[in-house]
């Protein structure tokens, strides 16, 4: 079994402590009832999405494998935790899938019954950093490590 530790910015543990603090209801109860395989398995393609995103800097050590920790610190800082605990949830939200799915494939809008839904373009090009991620506050969490990205005050 491969343990999350060098290839992933969380363990299982860090994830369990921080989606049980910050989400309560059936995504929270889904990831805890996850087999620490499957949840290894989320860490990790979270993580690596996350390392696919245009970072600003430098890795701490060239020799690194992972885009974090990075500059001066040797510490991987607790947004980017909180942004891979937070991808990690989006990956189970069975609903969020769907809708992410329809958005990549071009439908801007759904209509069953009297129901309609319609999707807002992203206004950039697919392979954004907008949308090499699931989870709308990941990304939140990630924006002043991004290239191009500006904090709004």
């Amino acid at each position: 079994m491969l343990t999350v530790g060098t290839d992933a910015y969380i363990t299982v543990s860090e994830a369990d402590e921080i989606i049980t603090g910050c989400h309560k209801g059936s995504l929270s109860e889904k990831w805890l009832a996850l087999s620490v395989e499957e949840k290894e398995s989320i860490i990790r393609t979270s993580t690596y999405k996350i390392d696919c995103l245009p970072l600003k800097g430098c890795k701490h050590n060239a020799n690194q494998e992972l885009q974090f920790p990075r500059g001066m610190s040797a510490d991987i800082p607790y947004k980017v935790k909180l942004a891979t605990t937070e991808e990690c949830i989006a990956a189970i939200d069975e609903e969020l899938l769907k809708r992410t799915a329809l958005r990549q494939q071009g439908v801007t809008s759904v209509t069953l019954g009297t129901a309609t839904e319609s999707y807002g373009s992203s206004g950039s090009s697919f392979l954004s950093a907008e949308n090499i991620l699931f989870s709308r506050q990941a990304y939140n969490y990630m924006r002043q490590y991004i290239i191009g990205s500006v904090a709004i005050v």
